[in-house]
């Protein structure tokens, strides 16, 4: 059974890759925020931007994996017929696509078999500066609800309880599309449950 994440007592650390700057997100920089919360001991990094496959990018992702660091990433908004897409598509990494409020993956989603979990990634609202809540719509705003279901499972960085945490969450998933792992939804949705049981709640009040 899938329950809500309470992340109470946690800290988060966040690496700004773009800096305000309209060159922002460049590779080198995604790499320096990695690196520095591989150093920081941070079991789960959520990566909620994609690009080209990247040598150096992949030698980072493959150290953090094999020091049991689990990298969690958005599959990309560029289209099913587009070429994956990266960090999400490197092995080792949890590769998240997107669905709507009826479970079905967005049309813009990426695809491939590389997809390790589907999360809400659409008529779903998040914060926003200075105040309030915005409605929000891609994989970027899937992921996080991955990352934090893997936060509650992995306490510190280790590849062997990294593989558990990925292996136990897969049981929990709601599996749609095809029975078992596809190319569209992964192993399942993660968070489905605990939204839908929401919404259901609110029609009955």
């Amino acid at each position: 059974n899938e329950a809500a994440p309470a992340l109470s007592d946690v800290n988060l650390y966040a690496a700004d890759v773009y800096c305000g700057a309209p060159t922002g997100g460049a590779t080198d920089a995604v790499i320096q925020g990695l690196a520095w919360l591989i150093q920081e001991n941070v079991p789960v990094i959520n990566v909620s931007l994609v690009g080209p496959p990247n040598v150096l990018l992949q030698r980072v992702v493959e150290m953090a994996s094999a020091r049991g660091h689990l990298i969690v990433a958005a599959v990309g908004n560029d289209e099913p017929s587009a070429p994956p897409l990266y960090p999400a598509a490197y092995p080792g990494v949890v590769a998240v696509t997107a669905v709507d409020r009826t479970d079905k993956v967005l049309i813009e989603a990426g695809r491939g078999r590389f997809i390790a979990f589907a999360a809400p990634g659409a008529d779903i609202e998040a914060a926003s500066l200075p105040s309030g809540y915005s409605p929000v719509r891609g994989t970027s705003f899937a992921a996080p609800i991955v990352a934090s279901r893997l936060t509650l499972l992995l306490e510190r960085p280790d590849p062997i309880a990294a593989g558990r945490a990925v292996n136990e969450l897969a049981t929990a998933a709601v599996d749609l599309g095809r029975p078992g792992r596809d190319s569209v939804y992964g192993n399942g949705c993660v968070g489905c449950a605990t939204r839908n049981a929401a919404a259901g709640a609110a029609r009955t009040h």
